[in-house]
């Protein structure tokens, strides 16, 4: 069985019951292997090695290697691209070897994997996608320290010295443009932050993460647009940034309880 859940910048995959593959390599990408019950039996650069629940391994970029399980076994798998831990890496690893075991609770894996599924789900919109690579990336490097509260980050960003008027000037931002494909780099270099903190600071600030604020303001207007104006739920879905009406339809009656059309007849 597999399960797998795929963003532009991110893989995670979760399998379970027999399962073998071929030696190979992942372009550019690091490989975190995290047992979540079973053994895993791994091969690094002809080296091999078994991995058991409580344990990880954690591949560099281009390294050469290959796995099998058992019935009785299963793994998490995350791919993502090398730079993206490279800012933090060398604080955990403090050496030069290219494998590095770690120590992951499986528990705690198999938890936050549910939660990134519900994270990761499809939306066709580039904020709600960066939003999710950017939380599931920081609970990785999270993982790999520990479980620690505050990830693999740098001092000076653990503890931003920021004016509020950079969140207030990107909160603005958001609000002159969340009818478009808002990026996620785009609002934080506005607050000063990185792409984590930025996300936190917001939250703290809106009671939003930055793509629900978007869908907060986009449903305040569809709920204007239906009741004083004669435009087709069609059509409001496409003037809100919606990539389809069917994304509509669904993020409003979450919102509000009813279809569009529903609303619309009782006002």
């Amino acid at each position: 069985m597999q399960i797998q859940l795929t963003l532009p910048d991110i893989e995670v995959v979760q399998i379970a019951n027999a399962f073998e593959n071929v030696p190979h390599t992942h372009d550019g990408h690091y490989q975190l292997t995290i047992p979540t019950h079973g053994t895993c039996y791994f091969t690094h650069e002809n080296k091999q090695m078994t991995l058991v629940p409580g344990e990880a391994l954690l591949l560099h970029a281009d390294e050469r290697h290959c796995f099998h399980i058992g019935d009785d076994a299963g793994v998490i798998i995350a791919i993502t691209e090398g730079g993206r831990f490279d800012a933090s890496l060398p604080e955990v690893r403090g050496r030069d070897e290219t494998a590095l075991r770690l120590q992951v609770e499986p528990g705690l894996v198999k938890a936050r994997f549910r939660r990134w599924l519900d994270l990761s789900m499809p939306s066709g919109e580039l904020l709600a996608e960066q939003q999710s690579e950017t939380l599931i990336l920081n609970e990785l490097l999270e993982l790999m320290q520990g479980g620690g509260e505050k990830g693999l980050l740098s001092d000076k960003e653990q503890s931003p010295q920021l004016s509020d008027k950079h969140i207030t000037q990107a909160v603005e931002y958001i609000r002159a443009h969340y009818t478009e494909a808002i990026k996620i780099d785009d609002a934080a270099a506005i607050a000063l932050q990185s792409r984590f903190h930025f996300i936190r600071s917001f939250k703290a600030a809106t009671g939003y993460a930055p793509y629900q604020y978007v869908l907060h303001l986009r449903m305040e207007e569809a709920r204007r647009l239906l009741k004083g104006t004669a435009h087709t739920v069609m059509e409001i879905s496409f003037m809100l940034g919606f990539s389809t009406p069917s994304q509509f339809y669904r993020v409003f009656e979450k919102s509000t309880g009813a279809t569009p059309e529903q609303y619309r007849l009782r006002q």
